[in-house]
């Protein structure tokens, strides 16, 4: 097949020549460019720690159960169980006791109108009994009295009698033993008259103890009946007192203890789930309408706004990564670069990771460690279809040369680039 000359001197040419072997040490170049700069791993995947939802109560799952793969962009409430037949025994029990209590209190508080209907009878008996023992003792003084006056008037009479007796014997116009008969006369009298001024005595101290509510009568108390009925109904209304408080204390510690257990009964009856903003749902182990058990697992979910790259990188590299060391992140099938920190280093040796994470994290290969970097708060929102893109593969570059040379090598990149650009156009214009 024969060219056109024109064709063929520009294929010969030396220009063409030299940008073709310009083009592939610049291709070359920028191929192994960033394995110079940066330490590159490719094998790293996106991941995420995930929210376990077991359930709090036997019962079944209502309607509202999320569904798997869907995304909570904002908090929100949903009702996730209805228990069938909650345990209400605690419940009624505390009822029970309630009631007790308050019908304990009502009759004690029944028995204090009772004494204090009681209390009111005997006092007004108690208050009859000492009028009439204070007239009783009244009319007995006036007795007394007359009694009394009646004696010393016989006294008296008795005494002037005796007294002209007397005169008459002297004179011998009386016989002797008259005398005496009219002297034994007068001690009799006065004698009487004495016990009628003791008897006076005793019923002054009888009244004036009366006036005091302390009767001195022989086969008697120092009280009456009633007052003694009425100490003890005061005792008895101390004791009836001391229950109503006890009772009354009783009841409101069990108010609080029934608001608390209706509380709890209205909680084990129904359980609301709070769904955390920015996570999406990774898992189900249940299906809506289904019947769950306490402490079964019903779904998972999985924290979108702390995720973060597993890369493995060679043992040589341990003690150049540290954490929070900056790395950059690419997203396999994205071209935008986000810079990301290291958050933990784990050496091939070290245990298996035995949190409760989305995609499976295999122990570090022998000769290999684990590095963990989050992604950044400030990065794109997370793909709501794709589950917030974790498990996607990624690309990750950490620094390997200093700042200065890493910019004057990225200088050179650029130039190359550039000069590619400028031959393109060239071989374009020799073309024409």
């Amino acid at each position: 097949m024969a060219y056109p000359v024109s064709v063929e001197r520009v294929i010969r040419s030396r220009s063409l020549r030299v940008a073709v072997s310009l083009l592939l040490i610049g291709l070359g170049i920028w191929a192994f460019l960033p394995y110079v700069i940066y330490r590159v791993a490719s094998s790293a995947f996106v991941n995420a720690e995930l929210v376990r939802v077991t359930a709090p109560i036997t019962g079944q799952l209502t309607p509202d159960l999320p569904r798997k793969g869907a995304f909570i962009d904002r908090a929100e409430t949903v009702s996730l169980i209805q228990s069938l037949s909650p345990d209400r025994r605690h419940l009624l029990a505390l009822d029970q006791d309630y009631a007790v209590a308050q019908q304990r209190i009502t009759l004690a508080r029944t028995q204090l109108d009772d004494i204090a209907a009681m209390d009111r009878e005997l006092a007004q008996r108690m208050e009859t009994y000492r009028a009439a023992m204070m007239a009783r003792i009244g009319h007995e003084i006036e007795e007394t009295e007359a009694e009394k006056s009646g004696c010393l008037a016989e006294a008296r009479l008795r005494r002037d009698a005796g007294t002209r007796l007397e005169e008459l014997v002297k004179l011998g116009l009386a016989p002797s033993i008259r005398s005496a008969d009219t002297l034994a006369s007068r001690e009799t009298t006065s004698a009487r008259c004495k016990m009628a001024q003791a008897r006076l005595d005793r019923l002054t101290v009888e009244r004036s103890a009366a006036e005091k509510g302390v009767f001195l009568r022989d086969g008697e108390n120092d009280v009456p009946y009633s007052q003694q009925q009425r100490d003890r109904l005061v005792l008895r209304r101390q004791g009836i007192e001391a229950e109503i408080l006890q009772e009354t204390a009783r009841s409101t510690q069990l108010a609080a203890e029934i608001a608390e257990e209706r509380h709890r009964v209205e909680h084990a009856s129904q359980y609301d789930l709070r769904l955390p903003p920015s996570h999406v749902v990774w898992s189900l182990a249940a299906s809506p309408g289904s019947a769950v058990t306490e402490g079964q697992t019903i779904l998972d979910l999985a924290d979108c706004r702390r995720r973060f790259v597993v890369v493995d990188l060679p043992e040589r590299d341990f003690e150049a990564i540290k954490a929070g060391d900056a790395a950059a992140i690419r997203l396999v099938g994205s071209s935008e670069w986000l810079v990301g920190r290291v958050q933990q280093v784990r050496g091939s040796a070290a245990r298996s990771d035995e949190r409760l994470l989305a995609a499976q994290v295999l122990g570090p290969n022998p000769g290999s460690i684990s590095v963990e970097i989050s992604i950044p708060p400030e990065a794109p929102p997370a793909n709501r279809n794709n589950f917030c893109d974790i498990g996607r593969l990624a690309e990750v570059r950490f620094q390997r040369a200093s700042l200065g040379l890493a910019e004057k090598l990225g200088g050179v990149q650029r130039l190359i680039g550039d000069a590619w650009m400028r031959l393109k156009g060239a071989s374009a214009v020799a073309s024409r």
